[in-house]
Order: structure tokens, then C-alpha cells, then sequence
């Protein structure tokens, strides 16, 4: 069950803290969440632990970092920074908590500095299901669609293309050099044939 392997995560990663981890997976599996919930997190988890991460603070970021989520890009991240500081400021030492603070906030834009190896990593598990199985890759993008109710067709396909205009354009797209390696490729198939088909007059509203 993933929220037991999750359970076993989060208690392997802050041992003697099962309250918050609860507190956490509660927020994640809350009915709304269609594609930021459990499945995101387990996703990007694996994806930190393929890029070889050791440091707690990178495991911690990805477990705050959509803990808030009211699908409003930007205001989210930051509001879950802002719990992970007020959560952690008695488990952690403060540096830690600082570290985790910035990790969860570079995921706005998933654009770390040349040499942060941490932000790399952690904003590459982010955007990871870029460079999944196609049937993956697509039911993500139909997940992320759900969380729109508001959205017509026709702004929803303009929202889309404008982000995958956005992620074609990224350059890297990926930042560690284990995900540049395998990752790039797959993901770049992915968004260019996701955007090839909103692009195509019968796919169009």
C-alpha cells in the first residue's frame, strides 16, 4: 500500500515524528488532489532516491514542498515553506530548516544556480513524470486537468501549450547531471508530442 511505504519513509527519515508524517500524508490525500497527491510524492521520492541523494534536507523539501495546495502555482510553494519553517523549527537545527525552506521554494520555477547540486536534485525529482512512460506521462497531464474544474477547454489548452512552451524552451531542462543523462530524452519526446497534439486542428476547441 503506498501510504504505508510512505509511513515507513517518512518514519525511517524523521524517526520519533509519526505525528507530522501523518499530518503531511493527511494533506496529500486530501480529495481534491488528482495529481499533487500520494502518487506525486511517491514519484518524486524515487526519483531523488535514482539521483542518489543522501542529504535529509532534500527528502524533507519533497515531502513539504506541494503540502500546500490550493492549485495556485507560486503561492503554494511558498505557503508550504512557510509551514515547513514553522513545523520543523523544533525538530531540525536551524540551518536545516533554512536549507529546506529555500529547497521547497526553488521549486516554483525549478531553476537552481550552476553548483546546487541540492536544488538540482530536488527540483529534477520535481518535474521527473516529464521523463515517464508515455501512459504515465498522459495520465498526469489528465490528472493535472482535473485540479482546473474552472477552466474551459479552450483556456485549459491555451494554459498547456503555454506551459509546455515554457518547458521546450528550458535550457537545461533537467539540472543534475544523472537526470540530463536519463531523463532528457524521454521528457522531450513527451512534451513534444503532447504539444504537437494541442497544436493539431482536430485536438483544437
Amino acid at each position: 500500500m503506498v501510504t504505508t511505504a510512505l509511513d515507513h519513509a517518512w518514519n525511517a527519515l524523521l524517526p520519533g515524528h509519526r505525528e507530522l508524517g501523518e499530518d503531511l500524508l493527511a494533506r496529500w490525500s486530501q480529495s481534491s488532489r488528482y495529481y499533487h497527491g500520494v502518487e506525486h510524492l511517491t514519484e518524486c521520492l524515487a526519483a531523488l532516491r535514482f539521483l542518489g541523494s543522501s542529504q535529509r534536507t532534500e527528502h524533507v523539501a519533497l515531502w513539504f514542498h506541494d503540502a500546500v495546495h490550493t492549485n495556485t502555482p507560486g503561492t503554494d510553494e511558498l505557503r508550504s515553506a512557510e509551514l515547513a519553517e514553522t513545523l520543523l523549527r523544533s525538530i531540525l537545527p536551524p540551518a536545516e530548516v533554512t536549507e529546506v525552506s529555500r529547497l521547497i521554494r526553488l521549486t516554483i520555477d525549478h531553476a537552481p544556480l550552476a553548483g546546487d547540486t541540492s536544488g538540482a536534485r530536488v527540483c529534477d525529482a520535481d518535474l521527473a513524470v516529464l521523463a515517464a512512460p508515455p501512459a504515465r506521462y498522459l495520465a498526469s497531464v489528465t490528472q493535472l486537468r482535473a485540479e482546473t474544474p474552472t477552466l474551459s477547454a479552450a483556456e485549459w489548452a491555451q494554459a498547456r501549450l503555454a506551459r509546455l512552451e515554457q518547458l521546450l524552451a528550458s535550457d537545461p531542462l533537467f539540472h543534475s547531471p544523472i537526470a540530463r543523462r536519463a531523463w532528457t530524452s524521454s521528457a522531450l519526446s513527451n512534451l513534444q508530442d503532447e504539444f504537437q497534439q494541442l497544436k493539431s486542428p482536430r485536438h483544437r476547441p
